[in-house]
Order: C-alpha cells, then sequence, then structure tokens
C-alpha cells in the first residue's frame, strides 16, 4: 500500500511540474502587429496583446520616431501571421500595468525575436528587470555588435538614450 501511495504522489507530482511549464509556453500564431515590440496573439480562443520583454522600439503612434515605422514592417516581416513559441514572464502575474501580457517569442527556426530586432539595429535592450533576466546578456552582446555596426537605430549620435530615443537629434541634424 506504502509503495502505491508514493507512486501516485510522484505521478501527481509530474504531471503538476509539467503542466506549470506549459503554462509558460506555448505555441500560437502572431494575428497583429502593433510595432516592434508589442503583438497580438490567439490564447485560448482570445485575441491577447503581448508586450515582448528586454527590448523597446521606437514609437508609431503618439510620437512618430525614426525608425519606428521600419520597426513594425520588421516585425511584419518576421511575425506576421507566423507560428511562433511564446514564453511568458517568469513573474507570477505576467502582465504589465497596461494589462499586457509579458513575454519572449520564439520563431520556428529556434531564433529568439528579441535577438534578431536587436541585432537587425531597430530595437534597443531596455527594461531589464528580474525576474526576466534570463537572456539579457544574450542581448547585449548583440546590441553591442549593432551599436558598433551603427545600425538603424545607432547611426546617429545620441538618438538612443537610457530613457528611449530623443527625436531632437534628429531635428537638430535636419537644420
Amino acid at each position: 500500500m506504502r509503495k502505491w501511495i508514493m507512486f501516485f504522489t510522484a505521478i501527481v507530482f509530474i504531471v503538476g511540474c509539467t503542466s506549470q511549464n506549459k503554462e509558460k509556453t506555448f505555441v500560437t500564431t502572431v494575428e497583429y502587429v502593433v510595432d516592434g515590440d508589442t503583438v497580438k496573439i490567439k490564447k485560448d480562443g482570445e485575441i491577447v496583446t503581448v508586450r515582448l520583454l528586454n527590448i523597446d522600439t521606437p514609437e508609431t503612434y503618439r510620437e512618430k520616431q525614426a525608425y519606428g515605422e521600419e520597426a513594425k514592417q520588421f516585425a511584419k516581416d518576421v511575425l506576421l501571421h507566423k507560428k511562433v513559441t511564446v514564453e511568458l514572464s517568469a513573474k507570477e502575474q505576467p502582465y504589465d500595468r497596461y494589462g499586457r501580457l509579458l513575454a519572449y517569442i520564439w520563431l520556428e527556426d529556434g531564433t529568439l525575436y528579441q535577438e534578431k530586432i536587436v541585432q537587425e539595429g531597430f530595437a534597443r535592450v531596455a527594461y531589464v528587470f528580474e525576474p526576466d533576466t534570463k537572456y539579457a546578456k544574450k542581448l547585449y552582446k548583440v546590441q553591442e555588435k549593432a551599436k558598433k555596426a551603427k545600425k538603424r537605430i545607432w547611426s546617429v549620435d545620441g538618438y538612443v538614450t537610457e530613457e528611449g530615443f530623443n527625436m531632437s537629434v534628429w531635428l537638430n541634424k535636419a537644420s
């Protein structure tokens, strides 16, 4: 009898661990691209907005920023209507204050989307907070290469700042 109790306890434990991992990652399709760092996916039959962890791209709405539209188009080219694996934030509640799901997105070829957009010079590494830091070193390394190559957002000195993107350097450049 004791062996059976231990056996069933082990099974319950294994199933519990497996279901927790399944909740943290799932495969879906990107339904809509809001901009370079925000997309909409289908989750549990609903359309859900996802804010991509650890990156920031120039704005395309309130204040149009340089390379914002290009970052959005890059996201469309890479993600729109594609099957992806979503890896949710390690936080207990994986949502930001705006109700967006916080996640990493993996492409079918195993590439982290955040790495790809940073590598192309359309995004900066930003908003890296515990517990969502597992890919930070990789992202910073790729960002350094894009910076040295002066790719896109890195092509104008002073445009990328710790707070975001400084459009005044573009206005001064045009004058």
